[in-house]
């Protein structure tokens, strides 16, 4: 496929820009970062996700102009439905994303996207040769875009929160990991073995609780702020405070912290 451009069937991609001004009557709290650097491109790589039809529900922002050079229009997402991957390579690491084409809504509650079991060998769960390599692409994408905003990265307060709550939202949100009963034995867990496979909670099986720092407290931290490179994601974006406390409430509750 190398040097080939996608068709382009029906209505021309239109190209929008949206420009967002945000008046602000204080200074911002916290720094702002640095610009992200250029990401990089292999194209052998970018390849293998433009054959695996990737860029039918996503965009990748940072290499618009790449993916359009190499590959035509379409695959640089000009209709994205799903998220954008600029930054998503500095997120979750392999495991995550191996679980993720096997079934999405393991890692992902609610998750839209279809199981893409022609990233598998034939009857297995390991990845074929496409796979490996459209995961490698995805690895490279390391800078964010300012559509996507960063993890956050602050040590926090747990606010007060409901466990039964909490215990509600873990079965949505945490057991296709982490088990429904917190054990660790989730079905997307056959999958995650780096850094370690997803704790078993409800055994205390806990991994970062700082010395001095109130468990409940680290516990709503790693929620919030997820594991960067693990497979454990930030909620932050996805769930309110108030739910993350809940979370934090029944996790600490279940794990006798």
């Amino acid at each position: 496929m190398d040097g080939e451009k996608i068709a382009i069937i029906g209505v021309p991609a239109l190209a929008v820009l949206f420009l967002v001004i945000g008046f602000v009557a204080n200074p911002p709290a916290e720094p702002v970062a640095d610009p992200a650097p250029p990401q990089a491109f292999d194209k052998e790589l970018a390849a293998a996700y433009v054959q695996a039809g990737c860029w039918q529900c996503h965009a990748v922002s940072t290499l618009q102009a790449e993916l359009t050079e190499a590959f035509g229009a379409q695959a640089a997402g000009v209709r994205p439905m799903g998220p954008d991957l600029a930054g998503v390579g500095a997120r979750f690491n392999a495991d995550w994303h191996t679980a993720h084409f096997w079934k999405p809504e393991d890692v992902y509650a609610g998750s839209q996207m279809p199981a893409q079991r022609h990233l598998f060998e034939p009857g297995q769960t390991k990845l074929n040769e496409q796979g490996r390599r459209v995961v490698e692409f995805l690895l490279t994408l390391k800078s964010r875009s300012d559509i996507n905003k960063p993890w956050p990265t602050v040590r926090a307060v747990a606010p007060a929160g409901d466990a039964g709550r909490g215990r509600v939202l873990f079965q949505r949100e945490c057991a296709g990991c982490h088990g429904h009963d917190a054990k660790g034995d989730g079905p997307a867990a056959k999958f995650i073995s780096t850094p370690r496979k997803p704790p078993a909670l409800a055994k205390g099986d806990f991994i970062y609780l700082p010395a001095g720092e109130r468990p409940l407290d680290s516990i709503y931290t790693v929620i919030s702020n997820g594991v960067p490179g693990s497979a454990m994601p930030s909620f932050a974006a996805r769930l309110s405070e108030q739910q993350r406390a809940d979370l934090a409430a029944w996790v600490a509750k279940v794990g006798g912290k």
